[in-house]
């Protein structure tokens, strides 16, 4: 705590609340390397963190939800939004690392909650793939500044159908995304939103 200009006591930015979010975040993503979704408790994560399972349950009560803001927290480093000046550019790099991400434990568990019906779950779900949604997008947000898409381009619309595929192979298929994959795919997306095409938001 540190005193405000007027006297007052104020808690200190980044103090120990940060540093227990980001222990406990860390001990979730070595928790789930080590034993996946299944074998993930709170009790150790607790553990593993140095910390008392209260402190856990008073913030996220359940490991589903745990998970959900851990993989929000860390998405930002392991899935940065590129700005290279270039959409096949921002595309290639973007999809590489989401790719990356989506085989990871902390990716498999995402996927293994996407199904959930507890409306905590599915609340905590959907603002974490809003958020991502929201920042992704800039992707074609900057790309209809270029004119290298048609201006009619609906962002979310646009960055939701390159990601798609990725969690098809992923969940369903099972299949890895292959350089060639990936190089086919980069084409595909800028071809269905290229100037003159016309925009998949008006389908």
């Amino acid at each position: 705590m540190v005193k405000s200009t007027n006297g007052q006591m104020r808690r200190r930015p980044g103090g120990r609340s940060a540093r227990v979010r980001a222990a406990v975040h860390k001990a979730t993503m070595e928790e789930l390397t080590e034993g996946g979704l299944a074998g993930l408790s709170i009790g150790q994560v607790a553990t593993r963190a140095g910390i008392h399972p209260t402190s856990i349950y008073r913030q996220w009560r359940t490991t589903e939800a745990l998970v959900l803001d851990a993989a929000l927290a860390t998405s930002a480093l392991n899935v940065p939004i590129p700005d290279t000046g270039s959409l096949r550019d921002d595309l290639t790099a973007f999809l590489t690392a989401l790719d990356r991400h989506v085989r990871s434990p902390l990716g498999r568990a995402l996927l293994a909650l996407s199904g959930a019906g507890d409306p905590g779950i599915a609340g905590a779900r959907d603002r974490f793939w809003q958020e991502r949604l929201d920042l992704a997008k800039d992707i074609f947000e900057r790309a209809k500044v270029r004119k290298e898409v048609a201006q009619d381009t609906d962002a979310t619309t646009a960055i939701e159908f390159a990601i798609a595929p990725l969690y098809l192979r992923a969940a369903v298929m099972h299949r890895p995304l292959t350089r060639q994959a990936l190089v086919h795919h980069v084409g595909t997306v800028m071809r269905a939103f290229a100037p003159g095409r016309g925009a998949t938001s008006r389908a």
